[in-house]
């Protein structure tokens, strides 16, 4: 809470690592606060937490300079994932979305997809170890055949398969 309320005021930070730090519904609330009003943050890393990606992507909706988010490690399932492509929808600054190591399987996959096959800002993706199979892959094939904006996808330790 402090932090945040220090950042709302900031003009300099561009970059806010919160990495591994403990927070929950309630770091997210905060967070989400700071990105209704600081306009300079570009970088937000929040790995290893369990956040509401609920909270945080609705004020992602109407942020216009944060160009990074990492939200590896989180625990997002389908339902984070579904908050995100809405993001995705909205946002057109975000270019850089890792959401690796969370359980978001082919369901989640699908509407990310969704969502990227009208998003023209994100340029790299990770969705490393998401519990994605071949149907997740098919998702992401139709993806890449309409989206000509994404230059790094990350589908690492996904058991897709050769088929």
């Amino acid at each position: 809470a402090v932090i945040s309320e220090a950042l709302e005021h900031n003009t300099s930070l561009t970059e806010l690592r919160v990495w591994k730090c403990g927070l929950s519904v309630k770091g997210a609330v905060y967070i989400s606060q700071l990105l209704n009003v600081n306009h300079t943050l570009q970088v937000l890393d929040m790995s290893y937490n369990s956040i509401s990606m609920a909270v945080i992507s609705e004020a992602l909706k109407h942020n216009t300079s944060l160009t990074e988010l990492r939200v590896d490690r989180c625990g997002l399932s389908v339902k984070g994932a579904v908050y995100i492509s809405q993001l995705l929808n909205v946002n057109h600054t975000l270019q850089v979305l890792d959401m690796s190591w969370n359980p978001i399987s082919d369901d989640g996959m699908a509407v990310i997809s969704e969502a990227l096959k009208h998003n023209t800002s994100l340029t790299k993706l990770w969705v490393e170890q998401c519990g994605l199979s071949v149907k997740g892959a098919v998702y992401i094939s139709q993806l890449l055949n309409v989206n000509h904006t994404l230059q790094v996808l990350d589908m690492s330790w996904n058991p897709i398969s050769d088929d």
